[in-house]
């Protein structure tokens, strides 16, 4: 039963203050001062990677000799074997090109005095005069264009456009009859 206001213990005896938790290395622990003090570094092997067989380059050269049947084309392959060109920059013991930077570039600073002056806001009404002015002088070429030739300024029209300004007239209904009962005599 546990006591009166206190939790319910444990039921296993915990080991003294002097008890170290974990495993104790006995060549070299010297806790966190040597953790810090002294990496483990493993030096890579440079390992030879064989590279998978380039079936394209194969092929090509099988054609170039005049292979045609699958098994010249078999045969060509064992006595040709072409693998495909290693292309990994850093390889183990690999050396990285003179200009080689990795990662993504950084942003360009936001120019907060520009943006404090409203710098952006007055290129834009700058851009905008500009295409006003620009349509403006193409609106008077055009103009000044219609003038000289009346005829070749004109827009033509297509056959929508017409339909649209002068559409069909609209059928009246008319009740639909058999054939044989159009051409009626009637007596006068």
């Amino acid at each position: 039963q546990p006591e009166l206001g206190k939790p319910m213990r444990n039921c296993y005896p915990l080991p003294g203050p002097d008890f170290t938790y974990g495993i104790y290395m006995h060549r070299r622990d010297g806790g966190v001062p040597e953790a810090i003090g002294h990496w483990d570094s493993v030096k890579a092997k440079p390992r030879k990677r064989v590279m998978p067989r380039d079936f394209v380059a194969m092929g090509r050269g099988a054609v170039a000799e005049g292979c045609t049947t699958a098994r010249e084309f078999a045969l060509y392959y064992k006595f040709k074997d072409t693998r495909q060109i290693d292309k990994g920059i850093l390889r183990y013991g690999g050396k990285v090109p003179p200009g080689m930077i990795f990662g993504r570039p950084s942003r360009p600073s936001t120019p907060l005095f520009d943006i404090i002056q409203h710098r952006y806001k007055e290129l834009w009404m700058e851009q905008q005069r500009a295409r006003t002015v620009i349509q403006q002088e193409v609106k008077k070429k055009v103009g000044t264009f219609q003038q000289c030739f009346p005829l070749m300024g004109e827009v033509r029209g297509t056959r929508t456009s017409f339909l649209r300004a002068h559409p069909l007239p609209v059928k009246e209904e008319s009740f639909w009859h058999l054939r044989r009962f159009q051409k009626v005599w009637a007596p006068h």
